[in-house]
């Protein structure tokens, strides 16, 4: 955490009260106005912005463009307002709404450094947590990975030195594990970081639309065809091209793929002319393609290709030590996003977060925090701010990794604690397959998959309940 402070005020003589109350705490910078603020926070880590509110800060901004200004600076730091005595009453309301930290001026020394002790606490005991902890962090430009599990050390160690060659990357692990999050993390700590990444959920584009979306086509090409359009490969051009959900190509389109990664060339759909990618290319997919190969669903020449550099992210049931971390790191970018007042975690709250199952991983995580911010009144999270899902479905402490000799028993019952939860969602949500999957933090897709691998879906057609919402399933 950066020992810096940051003030936003045009007032010498506060500014100087400040620089005296915080001396041997914090060094102090100053922005004159909330423009000059929000270009600081962006390229400084604060942990706590003190905004001088006064008829000076409004400047001509409209309260639109005010509450933007506050939005951009309180989404990187918590923010103290200090209300002047001859602020307007209308930017009073205001600055009382977008900083839900206030105090009144003149400025009382004692009632200040309580708040600041607050609002920066979470920030202290996240920075304790990692201090006394062996972590690994890979840190690109704008995003970064940080992990207390020793079994994932190794891999950031190797994806530090794969990043630095243009060869394809295969990233594998459930729904919401983070695969996108480390492909784009990936490409920021490569040579190609200024050049573009762009992303194509395979999953979610007609099959008979994927080649047109990956390669181009010409006019005329097919129906609806009515002009030329480049692909991801041509608008990627030396950057980084990633490819979610992988698994769902059909042969055929794989074969074109392969092509591509080994000799760079590729046509638009309906054109003759070959064309030439430098595009680097990063797969994911969350499901094993070793069973698919086994199966003759997954060209086994393709696999052997992208299995060269492979990395296989952990489901955030067997990172313990890492749902603390992200618990808390999630906790301060959802209050301060929100402008939620937030200053303490029960360890009860913790607790239950790490024996819950996360069938939905880091997604489903950081959409629990985020309804435990909102619904967080009292600036502290307690079980409480949990959806009931994750309250009463916490998994029991033999759900923890166990020695080897038990491993078949703990197996068995994370598929019963899975087979469970889904089951309760499904019935919770009237067995609507959307909300289902929001709920839980994960695709339609993988609901259903799961679902269907479970057998749930043949318990669920016995059930009392309206026969559109099981078709639907």
């Amino acid at each position: 955490m950066s020992r810096s402070i940051l003030v936003i005020s045009g007032d010498t003589i506060l500014v100087r009260q400040l620089r005296v109350l915080f001396h041997g705490r914090f060094e102090m910078k100053v922005a004159e106005d909330l423009k000059t603020a929000r270009s600081q926070v962006e390229t400084t880590s604060f942990p706590v912005v003190l905004a001088h509110w006064n008829a000076l800060t409004q400047d001509g901004l409209s309260r639109k463009e005010l509450m933007a200004e506050v939005g951009c600076v309180a989404g990187q730091a918590p923010v103290i307002g200090l209300l002047d005595p001859k602020c307007p009453l209308g930017l009073r309301e205001l600055a009382v709404a977008a900083t839900p930290h206030s105090l009144d001026l003149p400025l009382d020394p004692a009632q200040l450094n309580r708040m600041v002790e607050e609002v920066t606490k979470l920030e202290a005991e996240l920075e304790e947590f990692c201090r006394v902890r062996e972590s690994r962090v890979l840190r690109g430009q704008t995003r970064s990975l940080t992990t207390f599990t020793e079994s994932m050390f190794g891999m950031l160690n190797e994806i530090k030195v794969a990043g630095d060659y243009a060869v394809p990357i295969l990233l594998v692990g459930e729904t919401g594990s983070g695969k996108t999050h480390l492909a784009r993390l990936i490409h920021e700590l490569s040579p190609r970081c200024n050049e573009r990444c762009l992303t194509v959920a395979c999953g979610a584009i007609p099959p008979n639309l994927i080649e047109s979306e990956l390669f181009g086509h010409v006019k005329g090409a097919f129906t609806g065809a009515d002009q030329n359009r480049l692909g991801k490969f041509a608008a990627a051009e030396n950057g980084t091209l990633i490819l979610d959900e992988i698994d769902v190509l059909t042969p055929d389109q794989q074969a074109k793929l392969l092509r591509v990664i080994e000799t760079g060339e590729y046509e638009a759909v309906g054109c003759n002319d070959t064309r030439i990618s430098n595009t680097a290319l990063i797969v994911s997919s969350n499901v094993n393609l070793e069973d698919l190969v086994s199966t003759g669903k997954f060209r086994k020449d393709f696999f052997y290709r992208l299995n060269t550099l492979s990395f296989v992210m952990p489901p955030l049931r067997e990172r313990v030590l890492d749902i603390e971390y992200l618990a808390r790191k999630f906790a301060l970018e959802q209050s301060r996003s929100y402008r939620t007042r937030l200053w303490h975690i029960e360890p009860e709250f913790l607790e239950r977060m790490q024996r819950y199952y996360w069938p939905g991983n880091i997604r489903e995580m950081e959409n629990v925090m985020r309804r435990a911010c909102l619904y967080c009144r009292d600036g502290v999270l307690t079980p409480n701010e949990l959806p009931s899902h994750v309250r009463e479905n916490a998994a029991a402490s033999s759900l923890r990794p166990k020695p080897e000799r038990e491993s078949a028993c703990l197996e068995h019952g994370v598929r019963q604690a899975e087979c469970r939860i889904i089951t309760e969602s499904l019935r919770r949500n009237n067995f609507r397959r959307s909300d289902t999957a929001a709920e839980l933090g994960i695709s339609r897709v993988t609901l259903y998959n799961k679902i269907r691998k479970m057998g749930i879906l043949d318990g669920i057609k016995n059930v009392s309940e309206p026969p559109e919402t099981v078709e639907q399933l």
